[in-house]
């Protein structure tokens, strides 16, 4: 008789959980109690704002995967390559989740941008708005959380590679503060581990649904 083969929530996953869960909660506390830029946030954003304007066009693109346009093009890409509804599904609702509730967390938190609160800002993007979370960031993590476990393993480190370059860029740009990025890859862990969990995706990206183990015809 075949075996039913459902999804497993991995070790990974759980440790994800909580790993952006505390990021979350940490840079919620430092940013909502303290409501005045940390010294050391202050000395990491000049370190990555100063950098040179050379860098702008290769960061530029990347960035816009954790746009709302960028991210539809991953999502759809995903259904193109994978043709896994479940994947595809967990992909668009993960980002689209981690972007439009960073808008709503934006105005829980109300803080300002980096030209706000610092002076001597190089703004490379127009940014309006709050700041903490970057959505930018909290999109690139939540796609990096659900399609980096059905990539083949040397590839996964290439996917939180890229969230993090996003992260970086978006402080480069002058778009955020280093607590705002932070923020949102904690939020955006969060939203894509729980999005593969409610379409029940397992441990290795594959639909948790009746299926056959191999060797068990």
């Amino acid at each position: 008789m075949p075996r039913v083969v459902r999804g497993r929530v991995r070790g990974g996953e759980v440790a994800a959980v909580l790993g952006g869960a505390a990021v979350l909660a940490g840079s919620w506390w430092a940013v909502a109690v303290n409501r005045e830029v940390p010294r050391w946030e202050a000395r990491v954003f000049v370190a990555v704002n100063d950098r040179p304007d050379a860098l702008w066009p290769v960061v530029w693109g990347p960035m816009q995967v954790g746009s709302f346009v960028g991210s539809l093009v991953v999502v759809g890409a995903t259904g193109v390559i994978s043709r896994n509804p479940r994947l595809t599904l967990a992909a668009l609702v993960g980002s689209q989740a981690a972007f439009w509730i960073a808008k709503g967390v934006k105005e829980l938190a109300a803080r300002g941008r980096p030209a706000d609160l610092l002076r001597e800002v190089q703004l490379r993007e127009e940014a309006s708005g709050l700041g903490y979370v970057s959505g930018h960031t909290a999109v690139s993590f939540a796609l990096a959380a659900v399609l980096a476990p059905a990539i083949p393993r040397p590839w996964r480190p290439a996917a939180w590679a890229l969230a993090t370059l996003i992260g970086f860029a978006r402080v480069f740009a002058g778009a955020h503060l280093p607590l705002d990025v932070i923020g949102g890859a904690g939020f955006g862990v969060l939203c894509g581990t729980f999005a593969r969990w409610a379409f029940g995706l397992g441990g290795q990206g594959l639909p948790a649904r009746p299926g056959v183990e191999p060797g068990q015809m």
